[in-house]
């Protein structure tokens, strides 16, 4: 699994968290993933905000709301750079074996003119 798929995986796993935060009760009991598979127990103390991590460590506060347009518009980034990765390492490929088929080419007109010259 690529990591761009882990992320998009990522995503939607926050994007459901957040959806169901949003039907729960307040003081709702919960297991809260902490990373590795591993949880912990909770209860939903507020279902007011949702923290999102922005990058290079600095968190902000969004309503619920917001946060799944946030976390939609992410996932929709990953996803497309995802595809325009595959596409790059697609033509990469191809011109990969362009130069391979030359190459072989090379070598058995080579290997051709050697074999006329004779042994001494």
């Amino acid at each position: 699994m690529g990591l761009t798929q882990l992320t998009a995986e990522g995503l939607d796993r926050a994007l459901r968290a957040v959806e169901a935060m949003e039907t729960a009760e307040e003081g709702t009991e919960m297991l809260v993933p902490i990373g590795s598979g591993s949880f912990i127990h909770a209860k939903l103390a507020s279902k007011e905000k949702v923290v999102l991590n922005v990058g290079a460590g600095i968190n902000i506060e969004k309503a619920p709301a917001e946060a799944k347009e946030s976390l939609k518009a992410r996932k929709a980034e990953v996803v497309e750079g995802s595809k325009k990765l595959n596409e790059m390492l697609g033509k990469i490929d191809q011109e990969m074996q362009r130069i391979q088929a030359i190459m072989e080419k090379f070598e058995e007109s080579q290997q051709q003119g050697q074999g006329s010259e004779g042994v001494v």
